[in-house]
Order: C-alpha cells, then structure tokens, then sequence
C-alpha cells in the first residue's frame, strides 16, 4: 500500500561498533541513492557508541520517527530478523533506566514485520520481541530492526540486504488502518503476538513477556497503553496464571481498553476498529454474550437489526448448516453466535440492506429446507413434512437392528425372513409448523 499522506521524516541510526547494523544500513544507502521519493525524507545517524546506551539529547530532533539498524544476540543462536520497541519494564540490564518506556512506532513496526516476511532469506524467523532494553530517553516514536543472532548472520550481506528492502517497503506504506494494540504474556520472542500481526491488521508496541508480569501494576498499564498508542490489548492467557490474567483485564476494565483476541481481528477483515468495536456493541445490546461473524460487511454507516423466524434457524442448523453460512458470505450481514447456538435468528446489516436482507435471508432457509422435505405454506405459516425412520416400527415387524436398519434408512427394501420389508412401512410422518409472516410483495 503505497501512503496517500506526506510520508512521515524517518532518522535511521546505527553504531560504528555493531557490523549488522552498519551492514545493514550500508544496504540502505545503496537503495536510496537513486530513489527521489523517499530520500528527502531520510535522515541519518552513525554513533560512535552502542546503540542500547543513546542518550535522547544527543539525537536529532527534526524528525518524525527513528529506527535503530541493530544486530541480534541471544543465548540460544538462530538466524532471526527481529523487531520491537524500548524499554525497561524492570531493572536496566541492557541500557537505558530501569522502569521506563518509550513511545513506539507501532504502525511502522507492524509494516517492518509484514515485509520482513517477504524478504526474509531462506532459514531466517521473523517475530517480534518483547521490550527488553534500552535506550529510553528517545523523545520520538521508536522501534529497533535487528539482524541475527551470531557474526555469521552479523555479515551476512543477503540478509542485510533483505532487512533494507524491509524498511524501504516499510517506509511508504499506509500503516492508517493498523490496529495499534500492546501485548501481555508469551516469552521473549512473541509468538503469538507476531502471527497475530502477520495475519491480521492488528499491530503491537509494548510487548510484556510473562516473566515481567511481576512489575505490573496500574500506573505501568496505564503507560504501556499510551506509549504504544493502543486501542485495545491482546492477552496470552495460556502463557500465565488465571490470576495474572485477571489482574490484566481487571486493568484494562479500569481504563476502558477492550481485550481482543486473534479471532477477533480475523473477523474485522476490511473494517476499522471503531466499526468492529460498534457492531460488538450492538451484538450484545441484542443477545448478551453473543460474538459476531462478519460476512461481505464492507462499511458502517446506519447499522439495524434484522430479525427472521428462531424456527426456521433452528430447523436450518440441524441439516444445512454448511450451506447456509457458506450463501451469508456474499450478503452484507452479521450473524451472531454463541450461548449454545451456532446462529441466532437476529442479524445485522445496514439500513439500506434490511428489507432485502430479511427476505433472502428467509428464502435461503426455506430453499434449504426444501431440498430436503417436503414444505409447503398455509397462509402464514411453512409446513415441513418429515418422514424418519421408527425404530419401534421395525421392531414390531421383528427386523433385527444393524444393517437391515441401515438399508431401509437409506431407502432400500430388505428381507427379514420370509417377509420383503420396504422403507415406507417403517417410516414415521412428522409435521413442524412456523410461523413466517408474509409481507406484501414476498
């Protein structure tokens, strides 16, 4: 996605004393030497000293983000590309001051992660880490890319370059529609927390592993929210104890900051949050508890609630539930699910799509039903005939059960002793009656 607005000033900093930085930010130049668009708005920093201990006074201020060009180390090796913001949710082990964060660049670091995907060299990972060092006394919204995790990777010029072919994708690309989140749980490399990203527009800031879960408190919630510029948060709950979790959504219910999961951001395909997060509060104004599915909902505009006979729901899910959502994938409805039902009989849809909506919706299910038993309408009403097999039936006609039952059930004739028995003789008609008020010109 190419941006429609101003692209914002980028500072790339790396340090003389780390190769995969400077290797990486070698690679940069030679992109943006002939490269008119992105160039002016590039600025560029090589410190003398690690990049864990910066100093925010000594940075550029004429600038809009920054991003550390870094290499990767870990006490267990592996090739990786990496991306996360700074900060120490506890002691200062690695730079900068023990509790403190900074502001992150969490729309370019979910674009970073998303092309890292693309240009990652055979063997690499790609993931997220949690925030874990410094510096973090940068005034400006931040995120580390890293190169790693040993000096073979360190010099490994193809993967330089792919790093650089990243940021450059990155650089451009409309980050308006990220959902800005902050993460709790999972361990150091956030597993989850980058297929979360990789699949869906959700994008992380601050990342709080497990092992930190211990310095949580309120005050540190609160600025974990605000400096990733979250609008909701996602919990690893199996990562943690059930009273870490709760304490967490406790926190979050405090604050009015919703918890979403995967599914959730899955669900909201094309739509803003601010979209998703109204239609989930209609959903459980209408059926509490209830969670949605969207189909071909592609804006909200006048949202209503639409409502067909519970009935024929119910007679529909019991024999054609497969067909049935596969044909809501090309309306523009929600359904509701949830509290025992895999759909309940009140959806929603846009204003301008009711009257329609309600009309196909029915004729779906008495489509369905008809390919099925016989269904006819009495005024107001939709017979459906259905014939079963009456195990009593066959009892009394001395057919032992087992595969003679399974014959008749599928229709065919059988011999019990020196009788033929045919399917209709053990058959049972039943008849179900809903009421489907007719509207005029249905």
């Amino acid at each position: 996605m190419i941006h429609k607005q101003p692209l914002s000033t980028t500072l790339l900093i790396s340090s003389r004393k780390d190769p995969a930085g400077s290797l990486i930010h070698e690679e940069l130049y030679k992109l943006l030497e002939n490269d008119k668009i992105i160039h002016p708005f590039i600025r560029h920093l090589h410190a003398e000293e690690r990049l864990i201990y910066l100093e925010g006074p000594t940075l550029p201020g004429d600038t809009d983000r920054i991003l550390f060009l870094s290499r990767h180390a870990s006490e267990r090796p592996r090739p990786v590309l990496t991306v996360h913001v700074t900060g120490n949710f506890g002691s200062a082990d690695y730079g900068g001051d023990p509790c403190t964060l900074t502001p992150a660049a969490t729309g370019f670091m979910h674009a970073l992660l998303n092309r890292l995907f693309v240009h990652a060299p055979e063997g690499y990972e790609v993931m997220y880490e949690a925030t874990h060092h410094g510096p973090t006394s940068v005034p400006l919204p931040s995120c580390f890319i890293e190169l790693g995790s040993t000096e073979t990777e360190w010099n490994d010029r193809n993967a330089a370059r792919a790093v650089a072919e990243a940021v450059l994708d990155a650089l451009v690309m409309d980050t308006s529609k990220v959902i800005p989140m902050a993460g709790f749980g999972g361990t150091h490399y956030a597993q989850r927390q980058t297929e979360i990203s990789k699949l869906t527009m959700g994008g992380f800031g601050h990342i709080m592993p497990t092992r930190d879960i211990s310095h949580l408190d309120k005050e540190l919630f609160q600025k974990i929210i605000s400096l990733s510029g979250a609008v909701a948060i996602y919990i690893d709950g199996k990562s943690m104890s059930g009273k870490e979790e709760r304490m967490i959504a406790s926190f979050a219910g405090q604050y009015n900051v919703p918890v979403i999961g995967q599914g959730d951001l899955m669900k909201m395909k094309n739509l803003s949050f601010s979209d998703y997060m109204t239609i989930s509060t209609m959903a459980s104004s209408l059926v509490e508890g209830s969670s949605t599915v969207i189909h071909n909902i592609k804006f909200v505009k006048n949202l209503v609630a639409v409502s067909i006979p519970g009935g024929l729901i119910d007679e529909v899910m019991k024999v054609a539930s497969e067909e049935f959502f596969s044909a809501l994938m090309s309306m523009p409805v929600i359904h509701l699910t949830g509290r025992g039902k895999a759909c309940h009989p009140v959806f929603i849809t846009d204003a301008a799509f009711s009257p329609r909506i309600t009309d196909e919706l029915i004729h779906l299910c008495v489509t369905l039903l008809k390919d099925r038993y016989t269904c006819f309408f009495e005024g107001d009403f939709l017979i459906i005939k259905k014939i079963r097999f009456d195990p009593n039936k066959a009892k009394q006609l001395n057919i032992p059960p087992g595969p003679l039952y399974s014959e008749l059930m599928a229709g065919n004739p059988v011999r019990s002793g020196d009788s033929m028995i045919y399917p209709e003789m053990v058959m049972t008609e039943t008849e179900k009656r809903i009421c489907v008020p007719q509207r005029e010109g249905r």
